[in-house]
């Protein structure tokens, strides 16, 4: 073979090679490519995954703290309705938030079983928070059977106290019913009547009568006028003043229960002994000039 054919023929070998390790170059070089962004995606995926965990782990830790807050505050008949309805709107907030989470870790779930990419580490914190939503549910479900047990037996004393508000008033009023009548009895009792007045004056209103110059005067035993007398207490009546410089006591009365003094030429009566001095009569009938 001579020389310009040996050296056709290298030439031609070393430019397939050259081609030939272009191609492939090119080819890996794509494949590196490929596997660069299929790797940002997963990273990409992943970092999405605990991003969104991490959010439900951080709700998680608010429902709590929310329902420690709930199961330590006192609730029962003295707690007022604005706090009674700020309770139950805290739970229903506590209850939407429990619900948004469980629709986001299902979501989460669904989405990594369809995805090629697997982590048994995703997966354990799944099944961590699913737990941990759960006992959180489980904990709001027994303080709201508490509040609403709570709620029967408030209503309950609610209604005791009703009835016996309502006994009380009836009580109340048959009480005062009966002090009233007491107290008229009392005064019924206690109460008295005077009158003082000339004779005639006191003939005119049928409360003396006379039949003859040799005959006793007779006290109250006709229809007298009895709007003539003036009512009182008897037990806080102690002295009548009669302005008169001559006094005479015609109804029954004892002696040793009253005086008259004279003063400033006009007679009072005193009574020394009210209970007494009323005990035979309770009107008095006094004759002055």
């Amino acid at each position: 073979m001579n020389t310009k054919l040996l050296l056709l023929l290298t030439f031609v070998l070393a430019l397939t090679a050259c081609n030939y390790k272009s191609d492939s170059y090119q080819s890996l070089e794509a494949e590196r490519d490929s596997l660069a962004r299929e790797k940002q995606a997963m990273q990409e995926e992943m970092e999405n995954y605990f991003k969104t965990m991490n959010l439900i782990e951080l709700n998680i830790e608010k429902i709590k703290n929310a329902e420690n807050i709930l199961s330590t505050q006192p609730y029962g008949q003295e707690t007022g309705i604005d706090e009674r309805n700020k309770i139950t709107d805290d739970l229903d907030y506590i209850n939407e938030m429990l619900k948004a989470n469980r629709e986001e870790l299902d979501r989460l779930r669904k989405k990594l079983q369809n995805s090629s990419f697997r982590s048994s580490e995703l997966e354990n914190n799944l099944t961590r928070l699913t737990k941990a939503l759960d006992e959180e549910t489980l904990k709001v479900r027994a303080l709201e059977a508490k509040i609403t047990e709570q709620d029967s037996l408030i209503n309950q004393l609610s209604g005791n106290i009703e009835v016996l508000s309502s006994n009380i008033e009836v009580l109340e009023e048959m009480n005062l019913d009966h002090k009233t009548t007491i107290e008229k009895q009392d005064e019924t009792i206690h109460t008295a009547w005077y009158v003082y007045g000339t004779r005639k004056e006191l003939r005119e209103q049928n409360i003396i009568s006379s039949e003859g110059w040799f005959r006793p005067t007779r006290v109250l035993e006709s229809d007298f006028n009895k709007n003539y007398f003036v009512r009182i207490d008897a037990r806080k009546t102690q002295s009548i003043p009669l302005y008169s410089s001559r006094a005479k006591i015609l109804s029954s009365h004892p002696k040793s229960s009253y005086t008259l003094e004279k003063e400033n030429n006009n007679f009072t009566l005193l009574i020394t002994d009210t209970e007494t001095f009323w005990s035979v009569s309770k009107y008095l009938v006094i004759e002055v000039d």
